[in-house]
């Protein structure tokens, strides 16, 4: 027989989105219980800044400096660079100062865009969360199945190390698990949109001698010209060693990654190669956000192309608009 406890609001998917929530609805008081399957470790980089309205957020979370100085130095420039390869020419720069000369010195903002890559950003984000009294995080935790009634949500959640099942009361459950996450298909809410546009692959490898084998700088992002066009970009993740190139589209992508490491660097260099993943760039939008009292939100409620950090970026404007609204509803203030 499944144990059971109880929550005002039931999170799945402990992503950035998700875990954003989990924070908004904490420093509201609002009792909130985010379930990850994982284990909260990553070793891929997918997104890689936090745009200036998330860091408005984590300002307002009190975590902006952490961000900011979690991996990327201070006195780094933020450049983007167009280029043929790292060793020919360069086409054009866009000049985007370091964080030590942008901070107070935005006319729209206090704060600007931060380079902090997933890996460094989301373990922020959880050990905020955990620090706030209303909430709890339980990594290798799946939400099974749920059923929702006029008062609320009964879900299924089971442990994924012992098989351990529990079940759990909500007033709310909001599924930010991503695009092939449970709660919008259990939900069955349509997608539309154009589907799949293009084969991608990301190639993330470590080499300390990479920024000295070219004479271009350190830039936040180089983007590779062939005579096809824009076929890649290149992003410097730490600041020191480890970097990840986009290739934009290849439907035959090369899953050893070493013909393209090749080419953006118009050279042999010596690296080691840590993933290669391929992957679709995905334009769907879920027909609807909301059935009764279970939401989505992130990914689970649409699919875009993540350049320039717009999935993640909408994602957590999401999760804010969600936590104020849920709060006003649970606080007895809101409307129906």
């Amino acid at each position: 027989m499944p144990k059971g406890d109880g929550t005002n609001v039931l999170i799945a998917g402990a992503g950035p989105v998700g875990l954003a929530l989990a924070i908004d609805l904490g420093l509201r008081g609002i009792d909130c219980v985010l379930v990850e399957q994982g284990d909260g470790k990553l070793r891929v980089p997918r997104m890689s800044s936090v745009s200036a309205r998330g860091m408005e957020f984590c300002r307002r979370w009190g975590i902006a400096d952490k961000v900011r100085d979690a991996v990327w130095s201070r006195t780094h420039p933020n450049d983007f660079v167009y280029l043929s390869t790292m060793v020919g020419e360069e086409l054009a720069r866009l000049e985007i100062g370091s964080h030590r000369e942008r901070q107070g010195n935005l006319d729209y903002s206090p704060e600007g865009a931060a380079s902090c890559p997933q890996i460094y950003f989301d373990p922020i984000l959880a050990e905020k969360a955990k620090s706030l009294p209303s909430v709890s995080v339980r990594y290798g935790t799946r939400l099974d199945s749920f059923d929702q009634f006029e008062t609320g949500v009964r879900a299924r959640l089971v442990d994924t190390e012992s098989g351990e099942e529990r079940v759990i009361a909500a007033d709310y459950l909001v599924g930010c698990d991503g695009a092939g996450g449970i709660v919008r298909r259990r939900l069955g809410i349509p997608l539309e949109g154009l589907g799949p546009i293009a084969t991608s692959v990301n190639v993330f490898f470590r080499s300390p001698e990479f920024a000295a084998i070219h004479d271009k700088g350190w830039a936040h992002i180089y983007r590779f010209f062939d005579e096809a066009g824009c076929w890649a970009e290149l992003i410097a993740i730490d600041g020191k060693e480890l970097w990840r190139l986009s290739v934009f589209h290849d439907p035959n992508p090369d899953l050893t990654g070493a013909s393209y490491l090749r080419k953006l660097a118009g050279c042999d260099f010596p690296y080691e190669i840590l993933d290669v993943s391929p992957w679709q760039r995905r334009d769907f939008l879920a027909r609807t956000y909301r059935h009764g009292r279970v939401l989505i939100a992130g990914d689970a409620a649409h699919e875009m192309s993540p350049t320039a950090g717009a999935g993640m970026h909408t994602g957590i404007c999401e999760s804010i608009n969600l936590a104020w609204k849920l709060a006003a509803l649970l606080d007895g203030w809101g409307g129906p």
